[in-house]
């Protein structure tokens, strides 16, 4: 394994390829292994795509304090990218990678080439998020629930959740398997991603209105069957805010867009690539 110190937070990577710079950003409950059946593969061999584990997540341990906020994880990411040595990369992200990407491009726009955001989260939202997180991230009663009570059941859940994310399909046969999603079953990821998304909407409206400063192409791929995260409330509104921005929404399609179509994915990479 290959660990970076970005932002003082040592942080697993990975890099494929050569050519010029993509970065990858990971959503919630998820690691660098949900983008290796289909975004790296279709990437790698005509440039250096790199990915990392955000803050508690994967493999990436390190958690200090403050890694709830939007602020951190963007550091986070620069410094990945300062590390590596990656050229204005475009930066792909999905779901709550998302919002890390946007406070990345407001805040060091000089590090981005642009970016790709699948079916973002960019808005506050009615609502909280799933009671189980409020658990995980409890300073108090956080350890046993996700040492002890939730671990019989974790594995499968964080299984379940995937799959339903792409609802109305279903996984394609293997997906779960070799994108390694039981590794979000871990206590230490529990606990890291209900930190993260007890705080989400506090941290996407602290930023929401700045959007309009993102000058650089943005792409944005969403799917208008997606349950997990309004397509209407964040890509949609997104779209509209951002002065250089395109969108496809894709039919009958869940959160993982890119997953239920490569090709749409690949031409607003492609699109991004060329206009920046």
């Amino acid at each position: 394994m290959k660990f970076v110190e970005a932002a003082g937070v040592k942080t697993h990577i990975q890099t494929w390829g050569a050519g010029g710079s993509v970065l990858l950003i990971h959503g919630a409950s998820s690691h660098i292994g949900t983008w290796e059946p289909t975004i790296v593969p279709m990437l790698k061999d005509r440039y250096l795509v790199a990915a990392y584990d955000r803050p508690g997540m994967g493999y990436t341990t390190d958690r200090p304090q403050g890694s709830d906020t939007l602020a951190l994880q963007a550091n986070v990411a620069a410094g990945v990218i300062e590390q590596l040595d990656l050229k204005k990369p475009v930066i792909v992200a999905h779901s709550w990678g998302g919002a890390v990407a946007l406070r990345l491009a407001l805040d060091r726009p000089d590090l981005v080439g642009g970016l790709v955001l699948i079916a973002p989260v960019a808005y506050e939202w009615p609502g909280g998020v799933d009671w189980y997180n409020y658990w995980s991230a409890n300073p108090v009663s956080g350890w046993l629930f996700n040492n002890v009570i939730a671990q019989p059941f974790a594995g499968t859940s964080v299984k379940s959740g995937m799959a339903g994310a792409f609802a109305p399909s279903a996984p394609p046969d293997g997906w779960l398997e070799a994108a390694r999603v039981s590794l979000a079953a871990r206590p230490e990821s529990l606990r890291a991603n209900g930190e993260d998304l007890v705080a989400a909407k506090r941290e996407v409206t602290a930023q929401q209105a700045r959007y309009a400063e993102i000058k650089m192409p943005v792409a944005i791929l969403v799917g208008d069957g997606d349950r997990v995260v309004s397509p209407t409330i964040h890509a949609m509104h997104l779209a509209q805010v951002l002065p250089h921005a395109r969108i496809e929404v894709l039919r009958n399609v869940g959160h993982l867009p890119h997953e239920a179509s490569p090709g749409a994915f690949r031409k607003l990479f492609d699109w991004v690539e060329g206009a920046k």
